[in-house]
């Protein structure tokens, strides 16, 4: 499971690949960032048309890199030994799709808090005590089960695509139990190495960007350079958690 974090370097062409991916992510992360600095200073100020055009303009790039994804963690699971190369469209088309297949996974996520919201509110009005802290703590730990079951649910959308796949916590708790110990520890090491990527971000994110555009600039290739590794460090964490064969 530890070679997860060297493996990609043992492909010959891994630099150009893995620079084909910077680029992309890089001015995916350049034009979010950029759209940043033109938001609004005040709320309630109307942004600029810039702001909008700049940010979903990063967001559609960044459909590329979550195609790409796919398609790392496809090569992974197949045992293939290259790692794919760079397609912009066929990895467009992909990631668009995951992307979509998101967002009913965190619909159905904001529908449960905002009933856990209207649950407080009637019973703070009717009792006249707080249920935030409960509340709270079961959209925590539905947040948590959800992290969980996503590497089995990525798993499973690689070789068996469907819109409602993250919906699914039926068949991945079943791949999860043909191997929880193996899964557990691929989990733990993906929280782990999040952890430190996001820390690294943070960091960087913090002074970086009170020098001006250069420290943005600056910020964006150093937080690429990481999501990208991240990009095949987590094909191979995933991959290293399930039995191909049982998915």
């Amino acid at each position: 499971m530890l070679k997860s974090f060297i493996y990609m370097f043992k492909d010959t062409n891994f630099w150009k690949k893995y620079l084909s991916l910077f680029g992309v992510v890089l001015i995916a992360n350049l034009l979010i960032n950029w759209s940043g600095t033109l938001a609004p200073a005040i709320e309630g100020d109307k942004a600029s048309i810039w702001y909008y055009i700049l940010f979903f303009t990063g967001l559609i790039v960044m459909f590329i890199p979550y195609g790409y994804s796919i398609s790392a963690l496809k090569t992974k699971l197949d045992e293939t030994k290259e790692l794919p190369s760079l397609d912009i469209v066929k990895n467009f088309i992909a990631g668009l799709k995951v992307f979509l297949s998101g967002l009913i996974l965190l619909a159905v996520v904001l529908i449960f808090a905002f009933v856990l919201l209207v649950i407080n509110s009637i019973i703070t009005d009717l009792l006249g005590t707080q249920f935030g802290v409960v509340s709270n703590a079961i959209l925590f730990l539905m947040l948590l089960i959800v992290a969980f079951f996503c590497i089995a649910m990525c798993c499973r959308y690689v070789v068996k695509p469907s819109y409602l796949n993250f919906l699914n916590f039926k068949a991945a708790a079943k791949l999860i139990n043909s191997n929880v110990s193996k899964y557990f520890k691929s989990f733990v090491l993906t929280a782990l190495s999040t952890a430190v990527i996001y820390l690294i971000t943070f960091i960087s994110v913090s002074y970086l960007t009170l020098i001006g555009y250069a420290g943005l600039v600056i910020y964006c290739i150093i937080v690429s350079l990481l999501w990208s590794y991240q990009i095949y460090l987590f094909a191979g964490l995933f991959s290293s958690a399930v039995d191909r064969e049982k998915i």
